[in-house]
């Protein structure tokens, strides 16, 4: 009988120690994207929290040409939690990861920010929220064996959603296709 009560407060222990653990990820996670957010400046935060879907993306290629990457880093906040989660590392590292490779881009000549409406037949195509744009823009970037940075002409596919730290928008991805 003891022992049946020490297996339950053992197992009632371990799993209370999972539920705090996967909250302090999330605490954590918050805390590196919200530091970022601390170093703006107050016309900086204004900008983002003011901003459309559209102008949030043409803020986040203005960052990187005007070399503001605490403004990009926060802009693309919600790409670089979820980019976190599915490479299971820390979002302090993909942020560290992803402003290495802002700093290899010399400029970015952004050329069009349209809504995309995939047919219908395709659904929603995996984007639940937010909405979908297609950017196309031209990138100069320094030569480097190091970091994948090409320069050429591009089209990305940016999903944007409200972010919970700021109350604006926020890209939450960018890939090569819808």
């Amino acid at each position: 009988m003891c022992y049946f009560f020490l297996i339950i407060v053992i197992t009632m222990t371990a799993c209370s120690l999972k539920n705090n653990n996967k909250v302090t990820q999330a605490e954590k996670q918050n805390q590196t994207i919200q530091n970022y957010l601390n170093k703006l400046s107050k016309e900086d935060k204004k900008k983002l929290q003011e901003a459309s879907p559209e102008d949030i993306i043409k803020i986040y290629y203005d960052s990187i040409n005007d070399k503001k990457y605490d403004l990009a880093i926060v802009c693309a906040s919600c790409f670089l939690n979820n980019s976190a989660i599915k490479s299971a590392i820390p979002v302090d590292e993909a942020c560290k990861e992803h402003l290495n490779y802002l700093k290899r881009i010399k400029k970015i000549e952004l050329k069009s920010i349209e809504e995309y409406n995939p047919p219908a037949e395709a659904g929603n195509m995996g984007h639940k929220e937010g909405k979908l744009y297609c950017v196309y823009y031209i990138q100069d970037a320094i030569d480097s064996n190091e970091f994948a940075v090409f320069s050429g002409k591009f089209t990305r596919f940016i999903t944007v959603e409200k972010s919970p730290l700021y109350n604006g928008w926020c890209i939450s991805s960018i890939d090569s296709s819808p």
